[in-house]
């Protein structure tokens, strides 16, 4: 024998017990995020530690607040090693910089550095370099192992000139051992007459992710450079005129690592999952970077030319005298 009656008065039992406010999930731990770009050439080596954050407060707010943002009693501690031999260890020391601009709060303790000179004496035997980061609380330390690559080695045809006329500018890149990726930036130099003459740069990068090989030239064509400088220095007024000084090329070659995190970002940037890293027990990047530079460099009369006088550039108000 049925009974709807029974039935009706306990699923309204059941709804009525319930309630459409939901129960906040308990914040998790916070993840350690590490970035640190090492040049062995610099004299300073710069490293960020933040941390991942939860609540059930506006992100925006939440990031405001130092304590849910900032590790800043971390021991830091970057090691050298030949190959199964450590030879020497320093430590970094907080920066006293301040995360600006942005919504972070205004407050040191994200950013750590290192006296780098004190790694120089055997810098040139290194195997390569190790990363371990203690934090009180955390039940594992952080750590990671780069090898050392070597710089880039870069000839043209025209060391002090830049001529992208009759058809390109060819720049020969040899990347040194361990290299895997390479940006070609450039340093614009220019004047500027604003009652009297200012000195004024630009760096943008002309080049990304320069597919190169052993031996294979690269180059530069005229509408890509004019494109690249039209799109990084402002226009002006008619009143305000310019002329150009110098052009720096600076080749920054990285490893593995870094071309894997670059391709993360932008291939899944606008995704909820975390750039790779190498970061163990922790999210980030620690990985080496090695430059080159073509400095104070020129243009010859047709590119200059084309700079003051043609399509693309003409609005920057550059002046041939």
């Amino acid at each position: 024998m049925k009974h709807p009656g029974f039935y009706f008065l306990f699923f309204s039992v059941v709804l009525s017990s319930c309630s459409n406010e939901l129960d906040l999930i308990d914040p998790v731990a916070p993840v350690p995020v590490v970035y640190c770009l090492m040049n062995p050439e610099d004299d300073t080596i710069y490293l960020t530690l933040t941390k991942s954050f939860t609540g059930d407060a506006s992100a925006y707010d939440m990031a405001r607040n130092p304590q849910l943002v900032y590790w800043d009693n971390a021991d830091i501690c970057l090691e050298a090693w030949i190959d199964q031999y450590k030879i020497r260890e320093i430590h970094f020391e907080p920066s006293g910089q301040i995360k600006t601009p942005g919504i972070f709060a205004e407050t040191p303790g994200y950013c750590y550095q290192l006296d780098n000179r004190a790694l120089h004496r055997y810098g040139n035997l290194y195997t390569h370099y190790r990363l371990i980061i203690t934090i009180p609380g955390m039940s594992s330390p952080l750590f990671s192992t780069i090898r050392i690559i070597e710089p880039p080695i870069v000839k043209s045809k025209w060391y002090r000139q830049i001529s992208l006329y009759p058809d390109r500018y060819e720049i020969g890149i040899y990347p040194g051992p361990g290299s895997a990726y390479c940006d070609l930036v450039c340093v614009f130099r220019y004047k500027q007459f604003e009652g009297t003459w200012v000195n004024h740069s630009d760096t943008f990068c002309l080049k990304k992710d320069i597919n190169f090989e052993a031996g294979r030239a690269d180059y530069l064509y005229a509408d890509q450079f004019f494109n690249k400088i039209a799109a990084n220095i402002k226009p002006i007024n008619d009143t305000i005129i310019r002329k150009f000084t110098s052009i720096d090329l600076i080749f920054y070659a990285g490893d593995q690592y870094f071309r894997d995190y670059i391709n993360t970002y932008q291939n899944a940037g606008d995704q909820d999952l975390p750039p790779k890293g190498n970061i163990t027990n922790g999210l980030g990047l620690f990985t080496m970077i090695r430059s080159a530079t073509k400095d104070n460099m020129t243009l010859d009369r047709r590119t200059h030319d084309s700079l003051c006088l043609g399509k693309i550039t003409k609005k920057l108000g550059f002046v041939r005298w």
